[in-house]
């Protein structure tokens, strides 16, 4: 915030409306969900992998280094698929972003373009950023499916 605060004036004006507030929304709810809900779930994993692996260790240690190479398998498919992830989720955000800045523009000059009929034109032009969303967001299915495949 402090960075976004301390830009000049002209800097903000020459984004399209919305998107700064899309991109702060955006940020904040990452932020949320790594902080809130993705943390506790990790320390809480690696808990149950450690105590896991410590019995284990003292029952087979054979035994236990052989089914342990599962995990090395997650975790090189997890460090594979991720920055392809990331790549894919910043494209729906900027699919998201155009949205919410047509939106804007729309809510912001509603009564001219009622006065010139041109709610049709404008829904379209909302509804292809929407679906563009739709199918970037699409595309990360199988990622997030051989993410979670090795697991299973």
């Amino acid at each position: 915030m402090k960075c976004l605060f301390g830009q000049p004036v002209s800097t903000l004006d020459v984004l399209p409306p919305g998107q700064t507030a899309a991109i702060i929304t955006i940020t904040a709810s990452v932020l949320q969900m790594g902080i809130s809900e993705k943390l506790s779930a990790l320390f809480q994993s690696l808990a149950t992998v450690l105590s896991a692996f410590i019995i284990a260790m003292c029952y087979s240690w054979s035994l236990t280094l052989i089914t342990s190479s599962g995990l090395v398998l997650i975790a090189i498919v997890y460090g594979v698929t991720t920055p392809f992830l990331v790549t894919l989720m910043n494209e729906v955000q900027h699919a998201d972003i155009q949205a919410s800045t047509a939106a804007n523009e729309i809510f912001g000059s509603i009564r001219m373009i009622v006065a010139c009929g041109a709610e049709g034109k404008i829904a379209r032009r909302y509804a292809k950023w929407v679906d563009e969303s739709r199918r970037r967001g699409l595309k990360m299915s199988p990622l997030v499916a051989a993410q979670q495949a090795p697991g299973k």
